[in-house]
């Protein structure tokens, strides 16, 4: 029978979840009503769900009024704010800039924005050396609500930001004054961690691993390059550098040593097993105050104290109740962890060791049994995996079976004891340290040889993960329940479902959310074509490794027959080389060859039309070899289907729409256009729009651009007209299937409906509706 923890939970975790938000008020009346029946025997765990409920709801409304509205974006708002660590600096073209995160004070207001509580913002600081840290500040800033990429498999930025207990983001325009406040307990803890990091920064710096000796430590990832993180995603040890419940449990687990120890060399005493419980706990609460209380660590200090504190208490529960426990109060302390994938593998981690422990007969060669526990977590975890649209390389397991023992026996103690006589005995420590770095030296070597096994995306399909989870749970099953060997059965069924692909005689277009860029997929059978890869970044973000290539491996495309890079802009081909490099790609176009001589580009202005079945494919020669500009330079690409047609004409200007109505002139309107530009006003001019007069629309542009595109005279154009206005910024990646019943929308990418998420509106018809 379920217990009131779980009937708790499951209250908790409901409102989060919902499309918008839930008034409190009616489940406490519920609740009240049903108090009425409290003979009936199921109803206390009843009134317990709805209490659960109604704290949960009043939560998500409060997280909810924290959300600045949209139209602050482009406005100026003063708060006084808490500057909290740490500060990460970037480096760009333009010079550098910081990003921070602030705390705003309570029972402000500005621009009719007056948040409840105490809202923290991730911003950025474009000017001078950022303020110090733990102080209070008068600020001048720009906010806009959770935003980011929309698309299948990408990292979903808005929904880490509102489980990550953001209000939004922004940036500094000004920091007006200092506060003379004191800064209180928060403020001094963050005045120590900052220090913390200076001097593990400044000290640890002569190492070559230094900044995987720092994210293991103080949790300070910010020096770890792309490199080293993609190395660990593609052998399934990401967990490592992420401070959670393994540390966690590696601290623990030493704490209980220690006393042990103590215990053997001392007297003994009534009082000796309070020692293990009670250093176990400290370390996990010092070292997660090291590593900024993240909501990992936060996770995993709760699930350390209820067994610590019931040890402390001499109170004898059993695993699952604890685990129950735990759960319950995670989401007490934040309902909105339902939307953090960390709280999933981590209780599901846990669930799947105890049922593995639950095992009567485990084999009796102890090499043996860590490496079935090891195996059958990584077969218990591929559920959640692919739920989060994560995969998951076959280097996981012999990667897992020595990193892991090589950072609980080794690493993590030599760290810890080097820090601890950096204080005592400088010398010594730096000794112990430069072991630590040896020995991460050689586990990175390990992994680079794994990395080059293959990586396993499930396809994203429901038929596939329901077969991982059947596979999952009975890999679980207690030796001598029929039905574990099915489990390998179920393995293959998920493996070989095949990804959907468009119909014989149909095409797919998806417009992908790459930000403030472009990038469009043309899927037809067994072939694609991939137009603009998006942007990249001086930080190391690059659109291709992030968003379209995930894409690509929910598709099931291992392979680009062609790429064409419109022009040469880094808007539109930045991510080109990481595309290149981690996609086998047939041929290269280009409206800039010049600029794309290292992939032996074609020059797409003078290549003939050609056939993919059905579809017919030309590039449209609007004397773009011989443009100035790099925008009038772009390829322009006609896809026809019967009658039907698509245009994508990159970034191409006024002048040269109007080269290109002379080349060619549509004999009916355009089914589908990707507005040229983003929507700039430079583009789309009247002449061109009445001639493809489009029905359907697609801007490429993020949601709060600085150049505010699409403009509002592009959507008058369109909106004169009737057509359909869509913007990846705002509805996600965009995903049309053309076939002989014409263009239609199949989805839009990654727009779950939560409380939280902006809700689009037809934009040309918003348009419209002012412009009269």
């Amino acid at each position: 029978m379920l217990s009131w923890m779980t009937f708790a939970a499951l209250g908790l975790a409901i409102p989060p979840l919902l499309p918008a938000v839930v008034d409190a008020r009616w489940p406490l009346w519920v609740a009240v009503a049903c108090g009425l029946c409290w003979r009936w025997r199921p109803m206390p765990k009843l009134i317990l769900l709805l209490l659960a409920l109604a704290y949960s709801a009043h939560y998500c409304a409060q997280r909810a009024a924290q959300l600045p509205p949209e139209a602050l974006a482009y406005v100026d708002v003063e708060f006084d704010a808490l500057l909290l660590g740490p500060v990460e600096r970037r480096s760009t073209e333009r010079g550098a800039y910081y990003r921070f995160d602030v705390q705003l004070s309570r029972g402000q207001c500005a621009a009719n924005y007056c948040p409840p509580g105490r809202p923290t913002f991730r911003l950025n600081y474009y000017a001078g050396e950022p303020p110090p840290v733990g102080r209070w500040l008068r600020l001048r800033l720009r906010l806009r609500p959770p935003d980011g990429s929309q698309s299948e498999g990408a990292f979903d930025y808005a929904r880490w930001l509102v489980a990550g207990g953001y209000a939004g983001s922004g940036y500094v325009r000004e920091v007006l004054a200092p506060l003379d406040r004191e800064p209180g307990l928060l403020g001094r803890y963050q005045q120590w961690r900052n220090s913390l990091l200076q001097w593990a920064r400044r000290d640890l710096a002569v190492y070559p691993q230094q900044a995987l000796m720092r994210a293991l430590l103080v949790a300070d990832r910010r020096s770890m390059t792309t490199a080293q993180w993609q190395l660990f995603s593609m052998t399934g040890t990401s967990h490592l550098m992420a401070i959670s419940g393994m540390h966690i449990a590696i601290v623990v687990a030493w704490g209980f040593a220690v006393a042990r120890l103590l215990a053997v060399f001392g007297r003994g005493g009534r009082h000796s097993l309070l020692i293990g419980p009670l250093l176990a706990l400290a370390g996990a609460l010092l070292y997660s105050a090291m590593a900024g209380f993240t909501l990992p660590t936060q996770r995993a200090l709760i699930m350390a104290s209820v067994f610590c504190i019931a040890i402390l208490a001499r109170r004898r529960i059993s695993a699952w109740q604890g685990w129950q426990f735990a759960l319950l109060l995670v989401l007490w302390r934040d309902p909105m962890a339902v939307h953090s994938a960390g709280f999933y593998l981590s209780f599901a981690a846990v669930a799947a060791l105890l049922l593995i422990a639950m095992e009567n007969s485990p084999p009796r060669w102890r090499g043996l049994r860590l490496l079935r526990m090891q195996a059958l977590l990584l077969l218990a975890l591929l559920p959640v995996l692919a739920l989060w649209g994560f995969g998951q390389g076959l280097a996981a397991l012999p990667a897992n079976l020595l990193a892991i023992p090589l950072m609980a026996l080794l690493v993590m103690p030599l760290l810890f004891t080097a820090l601890f006589f950096a204080v005592l005995w400088p010398p010594l420590s730096a000794i112990i340290f430069t072991f630590a770095d040896t020995a991460l030296s050689s586990l990175l070597r390990y992994l680079g040889v794994l990395a080059e096994w293959p990586f396993w995306q499930p396809p994203s399909t429901g038929m596939a993960w329901f077969a991982l989870l059947l596979a999952a749970l009975l890999w679980l099953l207690p030796r001598g329940i029929p039905g574990r060997p099915l489990a390998a059965l179920f393995l293959v069924v998920a493996a070989l479902q095949p990804s959907a692909k468009p119909d014989p005689g149909s095409f797919w277009l998806s417009v992908i959310d790459v930000g403030q860029g472009l990038s469009v997929l043309l899927q037809h059978a067994d072939r694609a074509l991939l137009f603009d890869v998006g942007p990249d970044f001086d930080s190391g973000y690059n659109t291709a490794d992030a968003i379209v290539m995930p894409l690509l491996r929910r598709r099931g495309i291992t392979h680009i027959d062609w790429l064409v890079l419109s022009h040469g802009d880094r808007d539109h081909a930045g991510a080109a080389a990481a595309l290149l490099e981690g996609v086998s790609v047939g041929r290269v176009f280009s409206g800039d060859p010049a600029r794309h001589q290292q992939w032996r580009a074609e020059n797409c202005h003078n290549s003939a039309p050609w056939r993919w079945g059905e579809i017919s494919l030309a590039f449209i020669d609007h004397g773009g070899s011989s443009a100035a500009s790099s925008n009038n330079r772009s390829c322009v690409l006609l896809i026809r289907l019967g009658e039907y047609s698509v245009l994508l004409p990159g970034d191409i200007e006024a002048q040269a729409e109007q080269r290109l109505l002379t080349q060619w002139r549509p004999e009916r309107p355009v089914d589908l256009l990707v507005a040229a530009h983003h929507g700039s006003n430079s583009s789309s001019s009247p002449q061109f729009v009445t001639a493809a007069a489009p029905t359907d629309v697609v801007f490429s542009a993020s949601r709060f651009n600085r150049y505010r595109h699409p403009s509002a005279e592009v959507l008058q154009r369109y909106a004169q007209l009737a057509s359909r206005c869509w913007q990846t910024g705002r509805h996600g990646s965009l995903h049309f299937v053309i076939d002989s019943r014409g263009v239609r929308p199949l989805h839009q990418g990654g727009r779950r409906g939560y409380f939280w998420q902006h809700r689009p509106t037809e934009m040309c018809a918003a348009a419209d509706s002012l412009a009269q």
